[in-house]
């Protein structure tokens, strides 16, 4: 599975996004816990058939005295050569991945709880309390980087919180 931080990979060309892919971890769960939080984004991306994972990123919070929480997460994408080869490697087996896939419901967002530090804007699930910082594009639109909008009939930026599944919504910038 090719992973990259940035949003393509140099040499090949992306035929079909995918989804946001994400993984999870605590510290207590030995020395290689970042390894299995990838692992399990990657795992993610092969049961939607993706090849790579592009605008990769990792975070570890603190949860209480030496433990703390990794999550990776990016956009699967499914990519080919620039000349055209496809990538190696056989079909993925399927896995299941229930625990780790986005609940979706009919149910209007949740407001996510808007929070300043350091003169950054962050917002935070309104059920676990997750982190995002934002950022205001061109267009003045309130955005978090490797996040899409999940529901075009609601008006705003609603996101699925990566650690707890929530669909909640991005208050607009004032």
């Amino acid at each position: 599975m090719l992973i990259s931080a940035g949003e393509s990979i140099e040499g090949y060309r992306i035929l079909e996004y995918k989804e946001l892919v994400f993984g999870t971890a605590k510290s207590t769960e030995g020395e290689s816990y970042r390894q299995i939080a990838i692992k399990k984004a990657q795992q993610m991306a092969e049961f939607m058939d993706a090849n790579a994972i592009i605008n990769f990123s990792i975070e570890i919070y603190p949860i209480k005295d030496n433990v703390q929480e990794i999550t990776v997460y990016g956009n699967a994408v499914y990519v080919e050569h620039k000349d055209g080869r496809p990538v190696g490697g056989s079909k993925p087996n399927r896995v299941n991945l229930e625990a780790y896939m986005p609940k979706q419901n009919n149910e209007k967002s949740l407001i996510a709880k808007v929070q300043s530090s350091n003169g950054f804007r962050f917002v935070a699930c309104p059920k676990c309390g997750t982190k995002y910082k934002t950022d205001v594009d061109a267009n003045g639109e309130v955005r978090i980087r490797g996040f899409e909008d999940v529901d075009d009939d609601e008006p705003g930026l609603q996101i699925f919180c990566l650690r707890c599944g929530t669909k909640f919504t991005v208050p607009d910038e004032k």
